[in-house]
This record gives C-alpha cells, structure tokens and sequence, in this order.
C-alpha cells in the first residue's frame, strides 16, 4: 500500500487582520477672553481718634437721656460702660476724661464707685474730713483759695467754748474765699488754737490747703469732726464776695475737728452757694437724736 501524504496548508483569510478604532474625545473651543480687573470698592476711612472720642461721648450722652439719669446716678463701671459700647477701655477713657473736664461726669473710686452723672456741681459728702481741695482735684475742678484775712487774736466765748480753752487764750482767725473753676464757691472762717502752730502765719500758702499744713508742717493729722448744716440768706457782704444776689441760699457748715487722741483743733463756719454745691450723706442706720425719741 503506497504512503499516504496530507500536504495541509493553514490559509490566512485576506483582510483578516483586526482594524484598531482609535475614539478621540475633542473638546469644544474655548474662546479666551482677556479679563480686566474691576477697581476694589473703596475703602471705609478710618475713624481718627478725636472722632472716635467724639462718637463716644455721643453715644454716653445718648445712654444718660434714653436711662433718665440725673445727676448723682450710676452710669455704670468703666468695664461695664467698655463692654457696652464695643469700645476699647483706652478709647472710653479718653472721652471720659473730656466729659469729666466739662463736668458732665465724675469718676469716683471704690466699691460704690464709678461713672457719676454730674450737672456742673462739686459733690461733698457730709460725713467726710477730705480736703475740699482734694476733692475738687479728685472731680476734675480747679479749686483756687484766697486768704482774705489772717490774724493772730484772742479767742471768743463762741471760739473758747468749740475750741476748749479759756476765753481770751491767742488763736488765729483766717477768712478764706474759694472758687470753683474761677466761680466763687465759698467763703470759709476758721479759728485754731496758737499754742498748737506756731508761727503758723509765716509759711508760704499755709491757707491754701490748711489740713496740709497741719499734717505737713505740725505733723497734726485731722482724724474726725462734727458738722451742722443748715440754711441762711445771704447778707450783702456775703453776696458781693460770693457774687451772687443779696438774699441768694447758702449753705452753713459749722464744724469742730480734732485730733484722733480727741484735741480741737479747729472751729470753722463755711458759707457755699447752694446752687454750687451738692451734699451726699449715707446713712448706716438709726441714730437716736434723744433720750424720749
């Protein structure tokens, strides 16, 4: 049997081969359009400290009319009033301070202090030794004293009697004129025992602060007094010293003060034009004026 031979021929079909698809995504034209910056919206000036100090003080004037305060009311604390303005403690204080010099308030320290409504008025508290001097420094006044009179004389019955000694023992006698803020204030008469200041008379503006000639000069500290007020009208001689019209109101303190041992050391009569002045008075409790009350 002849060999058989199978001659197989593997054929490859013509355009067999795989046609590759190549998909481009062809993004859409994009037109670049130069931009111009627009101009920034114009800037908020800033407030200059003069009117910042102005809006402030408005704004505290606005709280005293809308809370109906009136003089000697509470505004507030420094922090608290700070806190409701939205305003920093330096910038009120500024205005403060501008307010204070017109008298509109007065700041006062201490427990019970604080921002104090003001009407233009220095503000004495009855049960206090201060200085009046001190205390018109302390509310942002300036007090000026005039020493009208200044002598060395014999005590009166009146002066003996207040003072403890025996009448006709030497004392000087000053009459002083105070003005506030360049207003006449006040016209005060004081009598001091001799033997406890010598030669008193001599120093340099011993007038002007008497309580601290006595502390500074004598090493004499003034640690209590006794004080009436009441209410006269104003004689002529009063009224062209205080320039005010003859029958104006004034305020009469007669007042003894001593030494913390107990020594008198002054008797003093102060005449203050009413409408000048307000007298503050706290009361701690129920005094009894008499054996039958």
């Amino acid at each position: 049997m002849g060999d058989i031979h199978l001659n197989t021929t593997k054929k490859t079909p013509k355009n067999t081969a795989m046609a590759t698809t190549t998909l481009m995504a062809t993004a859409p034209a994009t037109t670049l359009t130069a931009i111009t910056p627009s101009k920034a919206p114009p800037k908020t000036p800033t407030a200059t400290p003069a009117q910042e100090r102005t809006e402030i003080i408005r704004r505290i004037r606005t709280i005293i009319r809308t809370d109906q305060l009136i003089s000697g009311e509470r505004i507030g604390t420094e922090r608290a009033l700070a806190e409701r303005l939205g305003v920093t403690r330096a910038a009120l204080r500024s205005a403060l301070d501008t307010m204070e010099r017109n008298h509109e308030i007065v700041r006062l320290i201490g427990r019970k202090g604080g921002i104090i409504v003001s009407d233009g008025k220095l503000i004495r508290n009855i049960d206090t030794i201060e200085s009046l001097p001190a205390i018109a420094r302390r509310q942002g006044f300036t007090l000026d004293t005039t020493v009208l009179n200044a002598t060395l004389t014999v005590a009166s019955p009146v002066t003996a009697r207040h003072l403890g000694l025996v009448e006709g023992t030497p004392v000087y006698a000053l009459s002083r004129l105070r003005k506030l803020s360049g207003t006449p204030l006040s016209l005060e008469q004081s009598a001091l025992p001799a033997r406890l200041f010598p030669n008193m008379l001599t120093i340099p503006n011993f007038g002007k602060s008497l309580y601290g000639t006595l502390r500074n000069q004598f090493s004499v500290e003034v640690s209590d007094a006794e004080e009436n007020l009441d209410i006269l009208e104003a004689s002529e001689e009063h009224a062209m010293l205080l320039n005010v019209p003859t029958g104006s109101p004034l305020v009469r303190i007669r007042r003894d003060a001593y030494t913390s041992d107990g020594t008198p050391v002054e008797h003093a009569v102060d005449l203050f034009v009413a409408s000048r002045i307000r007298f503050t008075l706290k009361a701690t409790g129920y005094v009894r004026l008499s054996a039958s009350a």
